[in-house]
């Protein structure tokens, strides 16, 4: 599964990009300051449902909620996105 590091980007890219990485789920793209109710979205996805994705009402900032998400992507093979 391909990873994006968040720690070098802004949410414009690291959105779109991950957007587009599960487009067929219609993740969509939203502004920053929506990012939590986005990454709750991604809960939807059944490749995170059995993944653990980290509760995004965990973070105060978006880049530590990707982080720990690029761990889990990295290491769950991917049975069907």
């Amino acid at each position: 599964m391909i990873t994006y590091d968040p720690r070098y980007m802004e949410w414009e890219q690291y959105c779109a990009l991950m957007a587009e990485l599960f487009a067929p789920n219609q993740l969509g793209t939203v502004h920053e300051n929506e990012w939590r109710s986005w990454a709750t979205g991604m809960n939807g996805i059944g490749y995170f449902v059995e993944s653990g994705i980290p509760d995004p009402a965990m973070f105060d900032d978006w880049r530590d909620w990707a982080s720990h998400l690029v761990g889990i992507m990295s290491i769950t093979p991917v049975i069907g996105v």
